[in-house]
């Protein structure tokens, strides 16, 4: 064999390769440019978490006459359930607030930096739902072994064909009035700075669930416990910015439909606690409220009159702590 025909061997295995890798971008790009262009057809959670994080963060969020400057975090039920505009109105002048409750989704760093780096400061921030447990951010061994975290950071399209399938079967008669429709829902939710109620998974008369309503997961004599991990990263990261901001942390309760948990002690309703003081971060009142069955959409998320009970009492809550005054 003489020196040219390894070469000679090699030189159509390379060809197929970078042919291979040639179609392979053509492909990938042409999937990422139709999910760029065609965000209507995405589902409404995932249009909403997008607009939050891409433009009503990265918007002007505060003015000069807001005295109080507030961030609401938590996951859709925070979504459904809380109305800024009436927040504000009851807790009184120079009180701003904003609903950052993200569709399936307990992270909430990722958008609080995407708003401070947009230059959106708060002088506090409201958890509904504590920082996780974990002890160290997601290093490369960790995004490798977690499989939908790395199809979603390589393949965001991966849901395209489906979603688009999806969108067609449900509109054909109507496409450009579905585009429509979620364009005016977009802007609503932006409109009502975050709120947004989740009528598509609701199937019952008035958005409305029946009063016997119940489910067998359901657990009406357990009593739900919110743990606050004493050490975190996501703590640390979150104490950080506190003090580079300079700005208050609260923790304040969520909700549960009444039957899915236990009723708390009505003591716990005056609970105030001092978890740190530099940063300073508070616990205030119960664990949870509990609201009937009426006034949910589905089994987890409010209908807009639960929305006006639930910003009703915590903003009763929050004009208790003094913390606004």
């Amino acid at each position: 064999m003489n020196a040219e025909e390894p070469a000679a061997i090699a030189a159509p295995w390379f060809k197929s390769v970078v042919v291979f890798g040639l179609l392979f971008g053509a492909v990938w790009l042409s999937l990422y440019t139709a999910y760029a262009m065609l965000p209507f057809i995405r589902p409404g959670s995932v249009v909403i978490a997008y607009a939050k994080l891409d433009t009503l963060v990265k918007g002007r969020m505060f003015g000069p006459q807001d005295r109080n400057r507030v961030m609401v975090f938590g996951n859709s039920k925070l979504l459904s359930a809380l109305r800024p505009s009436d927040l504000d109105a009851a807790v009184g002048s120079g009180f701003r607030s904003y609903n950052l409750g993200l569709p399936g989704e307990v992270r909430f760093l990722p958008i609080l930096e995407a708003a401070l780096e947009a230059g959106n400061v708060p002088t506090h921030v409201l958890l509904t739902i504590p920082w996780d447990d974990k002890g160290a951010s997601d290093n490369f061994a960790d995004i490798l072994r977690n499989d939908n975290l790395l199809a979603s950071t390589l393949f965001p399209f991966r849901n395209l064909p489906r979603e688009a399938a999806l969108f067609a079967f449900q509109n054909l008669d109507r496409l450009s009035d579905a585009r429509r429709d979620v364009e005016i829902q977009r802007a609503a939710m932006l409109r009502d700075r975050g709120w947004y109620f989740i009528k598509s998974q609701s199937h019952y008369p008035g958005d409305r669930l029946p009063d016997d309503y119940t489910l067998p997961t359901d657990h009406p004599a357990r009593i739900e416990l919110r743990m606050i991990p004493e050490k975190s990263h996501s703590r640390n990261h979150l104490e950080r910015l506190a003090s580079q901001y300079g700005f208050q942390i609260m923790i304040v309760p969520g909700f549960f439909r009444a039957g899915e948990a236990a009723p708390l002690p009505a003591a716990d309703d005056a609970r105030s606690m001092m978890i740190s003081d530099r940063p300073l971060i508070r616990v205030f009142g119960p664990d949870y409220f509990m609201y009937p069955p009426a006034l949910f959409a589905d089994p987890q998320h409010m209908n807009p009159a639960g929305a006006r009970a639930y910003t009703a009492d915590l903003a009763k809550l929050l004009k208790a702590t003094g913390a606004f005054d």
